[in-house]
């Protein structure tokens, strides 16, 4: 089955709740976000989720500084069992399209989950190293996806 990459606006309600199920399957690597978290994102643009048929199997959700061109990337989760279908793929190329007119996608990412390989697969580049907001103060790698405007760094964190 296809799977179709849509961007969420804050009336559908459904599509919200469905995303907030997926990420609530992954607390434990993503950070638990609220409900209304995920409401205020898709009210500003920043919700996209992959749809299976009528089923949610992933979502990104991602802010859009006001001060900056760069897209800030909080999660990129696709369901374990709907993995390898290109859903990361489509919802990064989503973001790309919608967002075109910023410099860049940004994300940082624990070095100890070990998905520096998928960062690389979806065109990302390291971009640096720094500790968590955690109790454990875990090293995060910085991963920047520029789309094709000005190199500059007006975007880093």
């Amino acid at each position: 089955m296809t799977v179709n990459v849509v961007l969420v606006s804050g009336e559908q309600a459904e599509l919200i709740d469905a995303a907030v199920a997926v990420g609530d399957r992954y607390t434990k690597r993503l950070g638990l976000l609220t409900p209304t978290a995920y409401q205020q994102a898709a009210d500003e643009g920043g919700l996209l989720v992959a749809l299976e048929g009528e089923r949610v199997i992933g979502y990104a959700f991602f802010g859009l500084p006001k001060r900056s061109r760069c897209v800030r990337l909080a999660h990129l989760c696709v369901a374990e069992e709907h993995r390898g279908k290109r859903a990361a793929r489509q919802l990064v190329q989503a973001m790309r399209e919608a967002q075109s007119h910023r410099l860049a996608i940004k994300v940082r990412c624990r070095r100890d989950y070990e998905l520096s390989g998928m960062w690389t697969s979806l065109g990302f580049v390291p971009r640096g190293e720094g500790l968590g907001r955690g109790l454990k103060r875990k090293t995060q790698d910085s991963w920047w996806l520029d789309l094709g405007k000005l190199r500059a760094k007006l975007c880093w964190w």
